[in-house]
């Protein structure tokens, strides 16, 4: 089967090292990926008229030039994007296209727990195995670049497309094929949409007490409140310690507030317990929470600490960010918008983020993506800081900073504030600046 013209490894301090095909030595990569480009419309159709062609390369190339990858449908490439690696994400599409041809299941609103109990009970099966063989080699002879990497179910841990938890037997049955057919393949994973709870912390509780779940879902479990939900299986996402993720108001639902200390305290321990128990999907790994990490930026670097300790020091992390207003305030102009999304990324950064990628909702108009351009062109100029040693990090709430060292013995520091309101001290002796601005981002080099 073909492989990637890339290579990877990791190192053990959680980069990526990517070697291209013609070169002899590996370099460190920070990962600049984007899903769709606000402004550009990918289509499968072929650009005939030159002039049309040349303005398209144009806006493309200008659209996407901060960043190294690009999400990509087969069949939609065009010959301009080919030095961008490009992310193949079909592995939701294989796994619901295999369910949906299972007569048996039901259709219901609540189909999702039904489909993935049976998913538990085919996984280890030859027939599967066979299925997943069959689809994998599909992509591998129908690549639109030879320079790619893939992105497993989005959301794995949350159900990607569905209400219950895609099994981690299930994602790392797809690894597994992947590397079967394509030993040089690099599979990133976004775990969680969120990191308040699950139904796979449910699924744990429940299997505390009982051999195995229901052949139905256990609605006698739930409030009554949480079973007239309109999307019944929401009552069943839990955090690690049983406490509800949703309320509900007659029929309707929301996230259950419980205070920012406690929703700081579950969503470590949630992210690092998924993180260890689904490690077997894949390479890299991530989340996204645009809302959350736009309300609480501290929760980007949270975040990135319990992957960390959930997935070990070896295993890279790359950070969904809002790329396109998403979680835009309302009356937020685009640039203070952005502004806020630097910080939460350089805080990622300081804890030990190595890639970065953006989720773009093309509902909306580019203006938010266009702000965003220049920041990521700044972002760039700063990999050669970020790639440094790090000889010293120090976390204090709201108060981010990493200490880099190069060769000769410079030093650089990058640090944020994560708190909107408030200025905070920076106090180090070499360092003219002491003070940091809500949300500020200081790079700069010291003795």
């Amino acid at each position: 089967m073909p492989s990637s013209h890339l290579q990877w490894k990791f190192s053990d301090d959680g980069w990526v090292l990517k070697k291209e095909f013609d070169k002899n030595e590996y370099e460190k990569f920070f990962a600049i990926g984007t899903w769709h480009v606000p402004g550009y419309a990918f289509t499968d159709s072929v650009e005939t008229d030159e002039k049309s062609y040349e303005n398209n390369a144009s806006l493309f190339k200008k659209k996407t030039d901060p960043f190294n990858m690009v999400f990509m449908t087969p069949g939609f490439q065009k010959d301009y994007m080919t030095d961008k690696i490009h992310i193949i994400n079909p592995f939701s599409p294989i796994l619901h296209h295999y369910l949906d041809s299972i007569p048996e299941l039901p259709k219901g609103k609540d189909k999702d727990y039904y489909r993935v109990q049976y998913l538990k009970k085919v996984v280890n099966t030859a027939d599967f195995d066979q299925y997943l063989d069959t689809e994998i080699k599909k992509v591998l002879q129908n690549l639109p670049n030879e320079r790619y990497l893939f992105s497993h179910i989005d959301e794995i841990a949350l159900g990607g497309v569905s209400r219950w938890a895609i099994p981690p037997s299930v994602g790392a049955k797809f690894n597994q094929k992947v590397k079967e057919n394509d030993k040089d393949a690099l599979i990133f994973v976004d775990l969680l949409g969120h990191c308040r709870g699950t139904t796979y912390f449910f699924e744990q509780s429940y299997l505390r007490n009982h051999d195995a779940l229901p052949e139905e879902p256990p609605y006698e479990l739930l409030s009554e409140s949480a079973r007239k939900c309109e999307i019944p299986l929401l009552g069943f996402f839990k955090s690690y310690n049983d406490m509800p993720v949703y309320q509900f108001d007659n029929g309707k639902y929301d996230y259950a507030d419980y205070g920012f200390e406690t929703l700081k305290s579950n969503w470590y321990e949630n992210a690092k317990l998924i993180a260890q128990d689904y490690k077997g999907c894949g390479d890299v790994f991530g989340i996204n929470a645009f809302w959350d990490f736009s309300n609480y930026p501290v929760l980007s670097g949270i975040t990135v600490d319990a992957l960390r300790a959930g997935l070990g020091a070896d295993t890279p992390i790359w950070i969904y960010f809002d790329g396109n207003g998403y979680a835009r305030p309302a009356g937020v102009s685009p640039e203070m918008y952005v502004e806020l999304v630097k910080c939460q990324i350089y805080t990622a950064v300081i804890h030990g983020a190595t890639g970065i990628l953006f989720w773009n909702d093309w509902s909306k108009k580019p203006e938010v993506f266009d702000t965003l351009l220049p920041m990521l062109k700044e972002l760039n100029k700063n990999l050669s800081v970020i790639e440094l040693k790090t000889v010293d990090k120090k976390i204090d709430n709201n108060l981010h900073i990493l200490i880099k060292q190069d060769e000769k013995g410079q030093k650089y520091i990058i640090a944020t504030n994560t708190s909107k309101t408030d200025e905070l001290q920076l106090i180090i002796p070499t360092i003219q600046k002491k003070e940091l601005a809500p949300l500020e981002v200081f790079i700069s080099s010291f003795q």
